[in-house]
């Protein structure tokens, strides 16, 4: 029975692992770099992917910045944004942040 058990944790760990990597890699966290290509503050960059991570995976499963073409985010958060009740300052962030994260390359 131990062995089950622990075995069980050990394979709630590694996906907790592989999950956390995955939104590492799919939701980049916000480099100079971005900003600059992307002519946003950092500091907004870095706002709008807390907002993103903290908000847009409560109601519905994230959609990743490279998931969803530039047009339209311009249409998603601000849609979203108005059913999370989000500030319109949090909302310009997460816009900023998503498209700052598909230039990234």
């Amino acid at each position: 029975m131990k062995f089950h058990v622990l075995s069980l944790l050990v394979a709630c760990l590694a996906w907790t692992g592989c999950a956390a990597n995955k939104f590492k890699t799919l939701a980049p966290a916000p480099t100079p770099a971005m900003a600059e290509k992307s002519g946003q503050p950092l500091s907004t960059l870095e706002q709008g992917r807390v907002v993103f991570l903290a908000q847009c995976g409560r109601c519905h499963e994230h959609q990743f910045p490279d998931t969803v073409n530039s047009k339209d985010w311009h249409v998603v958060v601000p849609g979203m944004a108005w059913n999370a009740g989000i500030s319109k300052s949090d909302e310009k962030a997460v816009l900023a942040y998503v498209l700052a994260a598909k230039v990234k390359k």
